[in-house]
């Protein structure tokens, strides 16, 4: 291959031939091979995380983004907590993706033996190092804030993906006024998605209807990226369950209620069966 000329000689040359009068030289674009540039439109997209639960996934798009914080809402006894629980579980076995479950409202003990009526080994899981178990007692909640460091070590140490916090009653209760609230609530969401896991935060509602948008009792709908309802209303002599994707920012998700069966295995979406009450 002929080595490239240098500016100035080129310069020359091209001063040479206009000082004869002769016309510049052209070029055939059809001769001039353009490289070819290859892009994978797909690593554009946003990673999803597979949430491993049987028919939530086609609800939610394939997937929640990773990074983003989703609320887990409904009246007691919808299941939010078995759900949380269920898509760390989900993660840790079949996506090798570590979880941390931080509880303030109920005791590791008696959290694993509940869990164990859906046949869910939880203490294996966390000699696999695929589950981790916080527990704070009520004394300790105000210093949950102050030990953000001690968590995003754990984080980084142990790969930590997926987190569930269960619930938010309690760090919320710590402020009475409802401003101060709102502004906290901001604040300890931005930080948990610094720490870039897909975290579910659990949340009471305002009592259950089915006539208009679900709300929680502090707010936290707003201050998340996805809402995730759970119905357990009652139907004549029987209760009946459903979920619905309220929200879920910067994807697409299939609206409406959508039937749910909670079994000896855990939960079951049917999202091609409309919720009947």
């Amino acid at each position: 291959m002929a080595e490239p000329e240098d500016e100035d000689e080129g310069m020359e040359k091209l001063k040479k031939i206009l000082s004869t009068g002769a016309a510049p030289p052209t070029f055939d674009m059809e001769d001039v091979k353009m490289p070819k540039f290859k892009f994978d439109l797909s690593k554009l997209k946003a990673k999803k995380m597979k949430t491993g639960v049987p028919g939530l996934d086609q609800l939610v798009g394939g997937g929640f983004r990773k990074g983003t914080v989703i609320a887990i809402c409904g009246e007691n006894g919808a299941g939010k907590t078995t759900l949380a629980m269920q898509m760390l579980r989900e993660g840790g076995m079949k996506y090798s993706e570590p979880g941390l479950f931080i509880s303030f409202d109920e005791h590791k003990s008696s959290m694993y033996a509940n869990m164990e009526s859906y046949g869910w080994d939880l203490r294996k899981l966390e000699r696999e190092k695929k589950l981790v178990f916080i527990e704070y007692p009520a004394h300790e909640i105000e210093h949950f804030g102050a030990q953000e460091s001690v968590i995003r070590d754990m984080i980084d140490s142990m790969g930590i993906e997926r987190i569930a916090i269960d619930s938010i009653a309690p760090l919320a209760l710590q402020y009475k006024d409802e401003e101060e609230r709102r502004r906290e609530m901001m604040k300890l969401f931005e930080k948990i998605r610094k720490w870039g896991c897909t975290t579910f935060v659990i949340a009471e509602s305002i009592k259950d209807t089915l006539d208009r948008v679900p709300r929680t009792k502090y707010g936290v709908e707003v201050v998340s990226d996805g809402m995730v309802y759970l119905y357990n209303l009652r139907c004549k002599a029987k209760r009946s369950r459903g979920i619905e994707v309220v929200k879920l920012r910067g994807s697409a998700h299939k609206t409406g209620i959508w039937s749910m069966n909670i079994s000896g295995k855990g939960i079951t979406v049917f999202p091609n069966k409309p919720y009947k009450c």
